[in-house]
Order: structure tokens, then sequence, then C-alpha cells
């Protein structure tokens, strides 16, 4: 399959669509997060907390998958994040592609490496 590279008119369009998408992964990270905090809680005492554990590792695993799903929206579009700090979405295109973060109203050149959600 061809790689889809945008123009830097068309990746400006895609910041809603990427804006959604970001706040999804941020609350879904968090999500899983928060879960696997309270999991380790819980686990002091497993037998009291048996089956409130199994529920938060039921909602963690639901948490994952819809994680991967988001991580799969971006792949659609032919971006995926990027290994930076802060969170950061590559979009293939002109030259090296660009950057954005979740905020932004503009677009950075870069020659960051993609990295898949």
């Amino acid at each position: 399959m061809k790689t889809k590279s945008y123009t830097r008119v068309e990746a400006m369009r895609l910041i809603p669509l990427l804006e959604g998408i970001a706040l999804e992964i941020q609350e879904r990270r968090t999500a899983i997060r928060t879960t696997e905090e309270m999991i380790r809680a819980l686990g002091v005492s497993r037998r009291v907390h048996a089956q409130e554990i199994h529920r938060k590792r039921t909602q963690l695993a639901r948490q994952r998958v819809e994680l991967r799903r988001v991580g799969e929206e971006l792949e659609k579009l032919g971006c995926s994040l990027a290994v930076t700090d802060p969170f950061e979405i590559f979009v293939p295109g002109d030259d090296d592609g660009y950057g954005w973060r979740p905020g932004e109203t503009f677009l950075r050149h870069t020659s960051i490496g993609p990295f898949a959600a």
C-alpha cells in the first residue's frame, strides 16, 4: 500500500480530526494509568478485593483495545504518534512531513520519525 503524503493545506485540514484523536489517546492513556494504579493498590488485599480487581482488569483490557483502535484510526490517515515529548502526531507530507501537538493550530516541518500508537 502506498503511503499517504499530505500537502500543507491538506494537513492543516486534518487538525480538527487530529485534535479529537489526540484527546481520546490522552484520555485513554490516563484511564489506563489510573486503572493500573488501582489494581496495584487493591492487590495488597487480593482476597478481599478479588472481584473488584477482576472488574478493573476487564476495564483495563477494554481501555487498551480502544487505545489500539484509536491508533488504527491514525494509521488509516497515514499518520502516527511521534517519539517525542510532549505528545506529537506525525503527518506524512512534503519533504520530511509535519509535526502537530494537541492545542496547536499550526504544523511544523519535522524530521521526526513516526511511531505507531
